[in-house]
C-alpha cells in the first residue's frame, strides 16, 4: 500500500533516496510515504519529476510498480536473496567483503590435488596406510579414505588397543600433510620417514596411556604384539581386620586407581567412626572403563556391608558421575 518511508527506506533497490538526491536539489519534506506520490493507483509522474532528479524519477517509473490500492502494509524484502527472505549466509557473505583469491593462494591447492589423492591415493599415502593397516589385520584394497578411518575405529581389537587404533588415522593424515607442506617448500621427506614419524607418535601415545608398561617398542608390529599380550602386574596384600559392633562405617571405593593404567582392579576400604581402617578389600576384574570399575567397586562394598548386616554406612566415591546418579540428580546410562 506504499507505507514505506519515501526518503529513508530502500524501496527502489537503489538505496535511501535521501542520500541519492544531490544536496543542491533539495528534499521535499511534505512527502512522507511512497503512496504520497501516487494518483488513482498510478505514479504521479509530474510530482516525481518535480521532487527527484530525472534519472531517479525514470528509474521508479520504469522499474517499480505503483503501490496496490489494497490496505496491506509494506513488508520487508531482503535484497541479497532473490526470494526476499533473510538468511544468515547472505548477510555473512555481504559483510565479510570477500576479496578475490591471491595468486599465491590458488597455487596452494592445484586442481589435481584432492583430499583422496593427498591422504590416500598417492604412492606415499598408499604405502603408509598399507604398512599400518595390514599389520593390524585390515585389508586396504578397494577402500576409500573414509572407509579406512571407519575400519580403524571399529577394528576388532582388545580394549587397550582401541584408543591406539582410533588415533592412527589422525597420525597418518597429519604426517602426510606435514610431508606435503615440506615438499612444497623444497624439503624432501621420504615415505619411510613418514612411517617412522607415525610410529613415534603411536609409541608416545602408548607411553602416556599405559605408564605401567616398560620398554614400549617403536616398531608398529612389535607394539601391536605387546599390547595384545600385555598382562598388568597386580600386587596384592592380604589384611585381616576385626569389625566393630556398632557405630557408623565410612566406605571409600576405588574402581582402579590413577596409577593403574589397565584399570583392571577394584577395591574398597572401610573405616569406623574414629577413622581406623577395619576392612580393606582388593579384587582383580576384567579390563573395562573407569566408570564401570567404579560402579563395580560400589556394588561390592555395599554387598559386603549388607552381608555383614551393617545399617549405618557412609559411602564415598571419587566419581562425580556415579555420585550424581546415586543421588538421583542424573539419569544413569
Amino acid at each position: 500500500m506504499g507505507s514505506s518511508l519515501f526518503w529513508y527506506e530502500n524501496w527502489t533497490g537503489l538505496g535511501a533516496l535521501y542520500f541519492l538526491v544531490p544536496q543542491d536539489f533539495g528534499i521535499d519534506e511534505n512527502i512522507q510515504n511512497v503512496h504520497d506520490v501516487t494518483l488513482d493507483g498510478e505514479w504521479d509522474v509530474d510530482r516525481l519529476f518535480e521532487i527527484l532528479p530525472e534519472d531517479l524519477a525514470v528509474h521508479i517509473l520504469e522499474k517499480i510498480k505503483p503501490p496496490s490500492t489494497m490496505q496491506v502494509l509494506d513488508r520487508p524484502f531482503w535484497m541479497l536473496e532473490t526470494r526476499g527472505y533473510f538468511s544468515v549466509k547472505s548477510a555473512w557473505e555481504y559483510t565479510r567483503r570477500r576479496d578475490e583469491p591471491r595468486i599465491a593462494y590458488r597455487k596452494i591447492w592445484p586442481d589435481e590435488e584432492s583430499l583422496q589423492h593427498l591422504f590416500f591415493r598417492s604412492e606415499t599415502a598408499k604405502t603408509t596406510w598399507k604398512y599400518f593397516l595390514l599389520r593390524a589385520g585390515i585389508d586396504v584394497e578397494g577402500l576409500t579414505l573414509h572407509q579406512a578411518i571407519t575400519k580403524c575405529w571399529t577394528a576388532n581389537v582388545c580394549l587397550r588397543l582401541k584408543p591406539v587404533m582410533q588415533a592412527l588415522p589422525s597420525c597418518v593424515v597429519w604426517k602426510l600433510w606435514k610431508r606435503r607442506n615440506s615438499m612444497k617448500y623444497g624439503e624432501a621427506v621420504t615415505t619411510s620417514r613418514v612411517i617412522y614419524q607415525v610410529s613415534s607418535n603411536l609409541q608416545a601415545l602408548v607411553k602416556v596411556r599405559k605408564p605401567g608398561m616398560d620398554m614400549v617398542p617403536h616398531k608398529w608390529q612389535d607394539l601391536l604384539a605387546m599390547m595384545e599380550n600385555f598382562t598388568h602386574k597386580l600386587k596384592v596384600t592380604k589384611v585381616m581386620w576385626e569389625f566393630p559392633s556398632a557405630g557408623w562405617l565410612k566406605v571409600n571405593t576405588d574402581g582402579a586407581s590413577r596409577g593403574n593404567p589397565c584399570r583392571s582392579s577394584i577395591g574398597f576400604c572401610i573405616r569406623n567412626e574414629n577413622g581406623d581402617i577395619v576392612k580393606s578389600v582388593g579384587k582383580e576384574i576384567k579390563e573395562t572403563t573407569n566408570t564401570v570399575a567404579e560402579a563395580k567397586a560400589m556394588v561390592e562394598a555395599l554387598r559386603f556391608c549388607r552381608f555383614q548386616q551393617y545399617s549405618h554406612v557412609w559411602l564415598q566415591t571419587d566419581s562425580m558421575l556415579l555420585k550424581k546418579i546415586m543421588d538421583g540428580i542424573w539419569k544413569p546410562p
